[in-house]
């Protein structure tokens, strides 16, 4: 949360991003079996985590964020004919964001929205030794929303969803 109660000031935020529902996650490429295709080919991340250092002034919020994730194959919903596919892949990423914090006077809760833009390294893609596109950076945007609730004049707890791409 915010390290002062200003209306201007700096902060770092931390957070945890594990999935905790089971929402489609896509890589191009991937052919899922028959009958399986509307299921994510990886499987729900609960290795994932956030910080980032930022600016806020009045309800608008700006910072820069390093993402880390972690996701597994799926191996009942991927086809066979993606036997070279890793076991995981891992994200990097970094990315600024902008948020507006939509204030309600004389309430500790306050709903937000962001966006963000960045890149991601992108690694363990294949299990093929001889594959050379093992890792590789691609660009990165999000999409989030959610709740803060003012626990202390100083500290916030955020509660919210994304959409990462």
């Amino acid at each position: 949360g915010p390290i002062s109660d200003e209306e201007t000031s700096y902060y770092v935020r931390l957070q945890y991003n594990g999935e905790i529902l089971p929402f489609y996650t896509k890589v191009d490429g991937i052919q899922n079996t028959p009958a399986r295709e509307k299921d994510s080919p990886l499987t729900r991340s609960f290795i994932a985590g956030s910080g980032a250092f930022g600016y806020k002034m009045d309800d608008i919020r700006v910072d820069v964020e390093g993402l880390y994730s972690r996701l597994a194959k799926d191996t009942a919903v991927i086809g066979a004919s993606e036997k070279d596919l890793a076991d995981s892949l891992t994200a990097f990423s970094g990315l600024v964001n902008v948020y507006y914090d939509i204030a309600i006077e004389d309430m500790p809760v306050t709903p937000y929205v962001g966006i963000g833009v960045g890149a991601a390294y992108i690694s363990n893609l294949s299990n093929i030794a001889d594959v050379k596109d093992q890792k590789r950076f691609g660009f990165a945007y999000q999409a989030k929303a959610g709740v803060s609730y003012d626990v202390t004049p100083e500290i916030k707890l955020f509660a919210g969803a994304r959409y990462f791409g």
